[in-house]
């Protein structure tokens, strides 16, 4: 063969490739095609060796009780009493401390509709209470009692005490005969290990969600309506009663399968800033929401000593990335989990672990390679097989003796900076050593005296620690 024909076969071969390269393309919808969209997920992502389950559990939990119970007897005692206090309080007053619990909770001068009393200790949560001499009011809606635990508190406990534990504290508030305690809200969560870096993008991007937020449209998973029926959804009607649409139940079904099937691929935000530090699957206002974060460097952020000492615990080396993936539900998906009726707190708790598998394996993956004309078969990593069989492994997850070792900490530099600051501008000059001895001698006789009056006391009161 000739040079000149050697020539024109490779460039004709070339071009044949194009075009089969070409033909096998996605085809991108009309949407993606206006917003300047394009597709994703298209390389295979190298499995990390090293991904190990360090801690999972709930992280928070909101819960309601009420309903056809009564207020207890203690309740009806103290209401005239937080009464008089919303009614005599002024602005700049300290809040008054309530024992509950064997704790002490700050009560707040006001309410929050439809709530007459609010309630917090910062080591346990937030509690609203239902105006007693309105009860009634609240019976069809069995909210009477909305409690909001803090993940510290939650992680002192097994899933299984933690309805112990919200049930001695609504018992304080409704007729302890009842046990009429529904999940309002909840966080599942898990720490996993991920060698020296946190996601890669190309990671989050090969990610297959269920997310009601849609950014990323593929056609593949898009229904498509006729001309009749996208004409009688434009079509108006004319009556009495002014002018209105009639849309066929047929089509109506079908928009909301084109609602519900589609998947979203990729996170619907990312916050980075050197690196990504935070993907986000789905909005915080809506019913369920996923996002993966670095949780090495948040401990690090908020001086938490007490999960750094758990993920030791379960085998942490003290220097892989931990990657924190975490799923918040709120009432209207977790009423959807028992056909729309309210899920009692223990019956939640028990199948927490049915819950995950749900969420890990049919609302959100991670995947090598998004096929996205058949997006359940596309394989999952070797990070996300460990996120699916989390609750299957054996951690500790228990806080018995809350630590405040970091907060301690932080307190002690800030307030001996603020000294020295203060030593340094009152000084006359360089060599004023009087000035810091006088300084010392009236810092001891404060903190002495302090004893006497009782402000520890009070301050512990006010920290909920008392």
């Amino acid at each position: 063969m000739s040079r000149q024909k050697k020539w024109w076969w490779r460039a004709a071969t070339l071009l044949t490739t194009c075009k089969q390269h070409r033909s096998l393309t996605p085809v991108v919808s009309s949407i993606v095609a206006c917003l300047g969209g394009s597709t994703k997920g298209s390389s295979t992502i190298p499995a990390s060796p090293n991904h190990q389950v360090l801690l999972c559990g709930l992280d928070t939990l909101a819960i309601t009780a009420g309903g056809v119970a009564g207020p207890s007897d203690w309740l009806v005692q103290q209401q005239s009493i937080w009464l008089d206090y919303q009614n005599q309080y002024e602005y700049n007053d300290d809040y008054m401390c309530i024992e509950l619990d064997g704790k002490w909770w700050q009560l707040y001068p006001s309410g929050s509709n439809p709530y007459k009393f609010q309630l917090r200790n910062d080591e346990v949560g937030f509690i609203k209470v239902w105006n007693v001499d309105k009860w009634a009011g609240g019976v069809a809606g069995k909210q009477h009692i909305h409690i909001h635990f803090y993940s510290k508190y939650l992680h002192q406990f097994t899933l299984l005490d933690t309805f112990k534990e919200a049930k001695r504290i609504t018992d304080y508030f409704v007729e302890s005969d009842t046990d009429e305690i529904n999940t309002s809200r909840a966080d599942l969560h898990t720490d996993i290990t991920n060698g020296d870096q946190f996601l890669t993008s190309q990671q989050i991007e090969n990610v297959i969600s269920k997310s009601r937020v849609r950014q990323h449209y593929y056609e593949d998973t898009e229904l498509q309506l006729t001309d009749a029926e996208f004409s009688s959804v434009l079509t108006s009607l004319d009556n009495n009663k002014g002018v209105s649409t009639c849309i066929d139940t047929s089509v109506l079904n079908k928009l909301m399968s084109m609602y519900h099937q589609q998947n979203s691929f990729g996170a619907d935000s990312v916050i980075t800033k050197r690196e990504i530090e935070t993907a986000y699957f789905g909005k915080k206002t809506s019913s369920i929401w996923g996002k993966f974060y670095n949780k090495t460097k948040e401990v690090v952020t908020k001086n938490d000593d007490d999960t750094p000492l758990l993920w030791t615990h379960n085998g942490w080396n003290g220097e892989d990335v931990v990657v924190r993936v975490e799923f918040s539900m709120r009432r209207d998906f977790i009423k959807q989990l028992d056909s729309g009726s309210y899920v009692p707190l223990q019956s939640f708790l028990i199948s927490v672990d049915k819950i995950w598998q749900y969420l890990t394996n049919e609302w959100l993956r991670m995947v090598e390679f998004v096929k996205q004309n058949n997006t359940t078969s596309s394989k999952i990593t070797d990070f996300w097989s460990k996120v699916v069989s989390s609750f299957k492994s054996v951690t500790t997850n228990l806080i018995r003796k809350k630590t405040y070792k970091g907060k301690v900490t932080q307190l002690w530099k800030q307030g001996i900076g603020c000294i020295k600051q203060m030593i340094s501008v009152g000084m006359n000059n360089n060599t004023d050593w009087s000035y810091l001895h006088s300084t010392i001698t009236a810092l001891d006789s404060v903190l002495l005296d302090s004893i006497e009056d009782g402000e520890y006391y009070k301050r512990r009161k006010l920290l909920g620690v008392a």
